[in-house]
């Protein structure tokens, strides 16, 4: 007479755990649903608005041939300039990476402590 009871028991816990199971898994599949829309809202708003940006400031694509030589060579070499900064920057930070990778294994301890040290942490 007991093993009825505890195999009624056994199912209504079995049935209990599948609906609340069926019901996790729509409400999952719900905000699923709601985080993708989100997320195109999102990227169409930051599209619209990169989009609008670049239409604020266009790029000079007037035809240049009627110009004088010498301005056009100095907005080349002052572009050229500004590239070759950029490089300069990036080619410093790649040197300090690659000394501190060259220090060996207690480097990254020690990026871990200046790290904590510059943002104030303990």
């Amino acid at each position: 007479m007991w093993w009825w009871v505890w195999v009624l028991l056994v199912l209504g816990t079995l049935v209990g755990a599948a609906l609340l199971a069926w019901s996790l898994w729509r409400r999952g599949v719900k905000v699923l649903r709601a985080v993708g829309d989100a997320g195109e809202t999102w990227g169409s708003v930051a599209d619209r608005a990169a989009t609008a940006a670049a239409a604020a400031t266009p790029v000079d694509t007037s035809p240049t041939i009627f110009d004088d030589p010498v301005v056009l060579r100095e907005r080349v070499a002052a572009v050229r300039r500004r590239g070759g900064e950029l490089a300069d920057r990036r080619r410093a930070r790649r040197e300090a990476v690659w000394r501190r990778w060259a220090q060996g294994p207690s480097a990254s301890q020690q990026w871990l402590d200046r790290r904590r040290r510059d943002k104030g942490g303990s």
